[in-house]
């Protein structure tokens, strides 16, 4: 869910004119939003918009970093979502899973962390992100 781009800008400067972000929402209008405020800009050719399923990813590419902010607790399927986030993960690839307190309670989170093992990922850290949830994963 990258909504209007807050975080997809931020990160396709982050990686510089050789690196790519994949920009995934499941809504066509939070895509539209990024694309105008990226539109004519050097930007442009660093974001690529991908619209997802409710319950698919759908992207085949194999990335290095995975962001999923305020993300896991709307997914109906988040076992399927992990595995999928699993399997389109580099080598050695990573995952940051933040999720909001307000919507998702302590044990709620514990039960995403556990499904993310379950897919495979291993608790790198659990950075503190006041006053969210988080957990930083990598793939192996």
């Amino acid at each position: 869910g990258c909504g209007p781009g807050f975080f997809s800008i931020e990160m396709a400067k982050m990686v510089g004119k050789s690196g790519r972000v994949i920009a995934a929402d499941l809504q066509e209008g939070m895509l539209q939003k990024l694309r105008d405020r990226i539109q004519g800009t050097e930007l442009e050719k660093r974001i690529r918009l991908h619209k997802c399923e409710i319950n698919k990813l759908g992207l085949s590419e194999h990335v290095d970093f995975v962001l999923a902010f305020y993300v896991v607790h709307e997914v109906p399927d988040q076992q399927s979502f992990l595995n999928e986030i699993k399997s389109i993960l580099k080598p050695n690839g990573h995952v940051l899973i933040i999720e909001p307190p307000f919507h998702t309670s302590k044990k709620d989170f514990d039960e995403v962390v556990r499904k993310a093992q379950d897919a495979g990922l291993k608790i790198v850290s659990r950075p503190k992100i006041f006053p969210n949830k988080v957990v930083f994963l990598q793939n192996g």
